[in-house]
């Protein structure tokens, strides 16, 4: 990561902290109790969009936190075409439209946040002045999780212990957008095609890196992402490598449509899936390593699977409350 390059300014900011949410009412129950500890100096405002149009479980969530009294204000609405990317754009919509704020910083209702998370990432966009900046996602286990699960693709990795420029944020779970995404590169807003299927933040961050969109991580604004034991199951750890496959081959077909880029690509789906078989018959006795080549090959068989067009849409299913 790079050294950061200016100071800190001392003009007024407005953030906005964007919550998706659909069928969780526990988990923003968490999610909004932490939001209300946050140690702040700059003005917040908290905004809801609930994708669930029939329950609206997350609309009944927020106007129960409004009754009592809530430390920020907060608001909430209902996005009701289904899909993860709609509600991002409405969110972004919200924050940069309806509130015009500096910042959208966003958990999803499956996280909650330590008191120093918001600050943290402002105060680094302000060091970096880049356009995204990605907190520090830790896992957080409802049930003791398998030993297989350590290390393994689809769950939090550890981060080192500093913050700067880095080429680049691969997910929402915890990240502060800049209103300069909006100045900088207007009309950029997230694929309505991922919505269902996943790797839209994936999608949305490379489109804008290629438009020249700057990038930071800043190691102290930690959240906690709980993984309940539907998310603990071999099953769903092999469909979510899937899946991320598939997606980053929709990305590389963008990126790189031609012949040579195509070969590239599939030479190295052979590569790692020859890999993988190795892995998992040489570990066999090893779950950890098993269980890693079992997921490598499924990324693998997900890219192949999304070279002819074909996603599964995972995100129909709701894991936790």
């Amino acid at each position: 990561m790079g050294q950061i390059r200016d100071s800190i300014t001392n003009q007024p900011t407005l953030v906005v902290i964007g919550i998706p949410t659909f069928k969780r009412p526990k988990g923003l129950t968490r999610l909004l109790d932490s939001i209300a500890n946050q140690r702040v100096d700059f003005d917040v405002q908290v905004v809801v969009a609930d994708n669930d149009a029939e329950l609206q479980e997350g609309i009944k969530t927020v106007a129960r936190y409004e009754q009592q009294g809530f430390r920020f204000p907060l608001k909430a609405f209902v996005v009701e075409e289904r899909g993860i990317s709609q509600v991002r754009n409405a969110l972004m919509e919200s924050a940069f439209v309806d509130y015009r704020a500096d910042s959208l910083a966003m958990l999803d209702d499956d996280e909650w946040a330590e008191e120093e998370w918001l600050s943290a990432l402002v105060r680094l966009q302000k060091l970096t002045r880049a356009d995204v900046v990605g907190g520090n996602v830790i896992a957080e286990f409802e049930v003791p999780p398998p030993d297989w699960v350590q290390g393994l693709a689809g769950y939090p990795k550890q981060y080192p212990p500093q913050s700067g420029y880095t080429p680049l944020i691969y997910g929402m779970t915890n990240v502060l957008l800049h209103k300069s995404i909006r100045t900088r590169f207007p009309g950029q807003i997230f694929d309505p095609f991922y919505a269902l299927v996943g790797r839209g933040d994936t999608e949305f961050f490379t489109r804008l890196k290629k438009f020249g969109a700057i990038f930071a991580f800043a190691h102290l604004a930690k959240s906690h992402e709980v993984f309940g034991a539907s998310r603990l199951t071999k099953s769903w750890a092999r469909e979510r490598a899937f899946c991320d496959g598939a997606g980053h081959m929709r990305i590389v077909l963008r990126d790189n449509p031609g012949v040579k880029g195509l070969t590239i690509e599939l030479s190295r789906v052979m590569l790692a899936s020859i890999v993988a078989i190795f892995q998992v018959l040489l570990r066999f006795t090893n779950s950890r390593q098993c269980m890693a080549g079992q997921v490598l090959f499924m990324r693998q068989m997900g890219k192949v699977s999304g070279l002819f067009g074909r996603h599964k849409q995972v995100y129909r299913q709701v894991h936790g409350q």
